[in-house]
């Protein structure tokens, strides 16, 4: 796979953003090696990542070629897609109305997630410095995904629309966190996209089959 170019502070523009055309096999190598196949065999997660297409995840209709034989190509939209619904799930699974709101609110998360990756070091994801007497620094970065999700009594009862958010907005979602259903706090959308385009640029040739055996472990998006 040709190797893929990671955006820097000096040259930061739309044309980064990568034209992935994965094969299946190659979106599950890439998503086992994010971490969300971790506890479960091959086959299991290669069944659940094709069962979400019955609710339009990550293709829309008309996306998927028709007849035998015909190849499906996973795009940088259609991965973020993928990896955002596996970051969400719950005990290892994720809600239908979830996954309502990722389809109703496509449009806007394309370009949510183009943007968190072309800015996960500039514009709205552009470091911050947080210094406190006595404790220790803390610098954060990235663009930051709030879905607005809420819950009440396990039924949700509201998700969207979708905003993103800057490090420091972030943080003070999280400090100011006064809402008892709110069930899904700011994500770090840039370190999600950065990490999807790094295991993506050493993806091996593979034309279709399950993910490997062993994946590290997901390691928290921060």
């Amino acid at each position: 796979m040709k190797a893929i170019q990671l955006p820097t502070r000096a040259r930061v523009t739309s044309d980064l953003v990568p034209d992935l055309q994965l094969t299946h096999g190659q979106s599950l190598w890439v998503l086992a090696k994010m971490g969300f196949a971790a506890g479960v065999t091959p086959p299991t997660f290669n069944h659940y990542v094709k069962s979400l297409r019955k609710f339009g995840l990550p293709f829309a209709p008309g996306e998927i070629g028709r007849g035998a034989g015909t190849p499906v190509r996973y795009s940088f939209n259609h991965m973020m897609e993928l990896s955002l619904a596996l970051t969400l799930r719950v005990y290892g699974t994720l809600p239908d109305p979830v996954l309502e709101g990722l389809v109703q609110f496509r449009h806007d998360l394309y370009a949510q997630y183009r943007r968190a990756y072309i800015e996960y070091m500039t514009g709205l994801g552009a470091p911050v410095h947080i210094a406190v007497k006595g404790r220790t620094d803390v610098d954060l970065s990235g663009v930051y995904l709030d879905l607005r999700v809420r819950f009440s009594a396990g039924r949700l009862i509201g998700f969207g629309p979708p905003h993103l958010l800057s490090p420091f907005e972030a943080l003070r979602v999280y400090a100011k966190r006064d809402t008892p259903n709110r069930a899904q706090l700011p994500l770090n959308l840039s370190s999600l996209a950065i990490e999807l385009v790094e295991c993506a640029s050493t993806a091996p040739r593979l034309r279709r089959g399950p993910p490997p055996r062993s994946g590290t472990a997901r390691r928290a998006v921060s």
